[in-house]
């Protein structure tokens, strides 16, 4: 039998959930959880999606992911092939570590998106020793969003969801985490609808969006001409120039923008620069980021790029 198609909206907010095979720990120790985390910032860096909440438990995560307009599959595929290459060298191991594909639920109620970061950060209540502190679970977002800790490399992105609550900073956290608190025992999602009433601003919900979407269906040659404007020079023919190493930078940029911003799997990128293996490919599109992340030139091309092209980014 076919699998059933996964319900896939780059510009819709997902509940994304991973839970490892039967018989397997997915994170032994905090090492384990930390490592998953820094994963997650990487590919949303290199992704340029946003993830509002998150919590990792010992054999399952949940995720509410933004993919601002990005491909999910390609962002978890990423995540947790990385992850379990990890895990199976740690621990000399081999076969998966995640049961079959990742679940996701693309949360086209915009009031619901509370009721699911809620729903998250109540997930440690049946761990004993933090049954009536869920805000105290390191490895979950809640404490950002209280303003606990700030070592979550960065993931996290609270605004969006406590703006639902009120304008103050300080006031959003009390009514989010009264709300989370009340979610707590709660089964039937209508009393969910009723809460989210009583605590957000004006006693009224009002849907306030401040996320970002960057659609993914430029051009390779737009991405080229982006490249050449923010690097400020004309670079001729450098997309099939590989030992100059000025070029060869630029052509990692631009494979790797490619992979991000046309949407593009290797395959795609092996046709356009032509004479390259899929694995070169990724080895060129990794090149880019790096030189993307450390190189000063090179630091501030997103948002250049986009501003170049920024008709299609809203």
């Amino acid at each position: 039998m076919p699998r059933i198609a996964r319900i896939k909206d780059p510009d819709t907010v997902h509940h994304v959930m991973c839970r490892s095979i039967s018989e397997l720990t997915l994170f032994k120790n905090y090492k384990d959880k930390v490592k998953y985390l820094e994963l997650l910032a990487l590919y949303c860096e290199k992704f340029q999606c946003s993830i509002l909440s998150y919590c990792l438990m010992d054999t399952h995560v949940h995720i509410q992911l933004d993919p601002r307009g990005s491909d999910m599959s390609k962002f978890m595929h990423g995540v947790n092939l990385c992850y379990a290459q990890y895990y199976n060298k740690k621990y000399r191991r081999h076969g998966h570590v995640f049961q079959g594909r990742f679940l996701s639920r693309a949360v086209f109620d915009d009031v619901y998106n509370l009721v699911v970061s809620a729903y998250i950060h109540n997930n440690p209540k049946d761990i004993p020793d933090y049954r009536d502190a869920v805000h105290t679970y390191p490895y979950s977002s809640y404490g950002i969003y209280l303003g606990n800790y700030d070592y979550d490399f960065g993931l996290a992105d609270p605004d969006f969801i406590l703006s639902q609550f009120a304008n103050d900073p300080k006031e959003a956290m009390v009514k989010y985490a009264e709300f989370v608190s009340s979610c707590n025992k709660v089964t039937q999602k209508e009393k969910y609808y009723e809460l989210i009433d009583d605590y957000v601003k004006n006693d009224k919900y009002a849907y306030k969006s401040e996320r970002v979407v960057i659609y993914r269906d430029y051009s390779p040659h737009e991405i080229l001409n982006a490249v050449e404007s923010a690097l400020r020079t004309e670079i001729p023919n450098f997309i099939n120039v590989k030992y100059n190493r000025s070029l060869s930078d630029a052509r990692a940029v631009s494979a790797f923008l490619m992979r991000c911003l046309c949407d593009f799997t290797y395959k795609d990128i092996c046709k356009t620069l032509g004479n390259i293996t899929a694995s070169q490919a990724a080895k060129l599109c990794n090149k880019g980021y790096e030189l993307i992340k450390s190189i000063p030139k090179y630091q501030n091309i997103y948002p250049e790029i986009l501003d170049f092209i920024k008709p299609k980014a809203s």
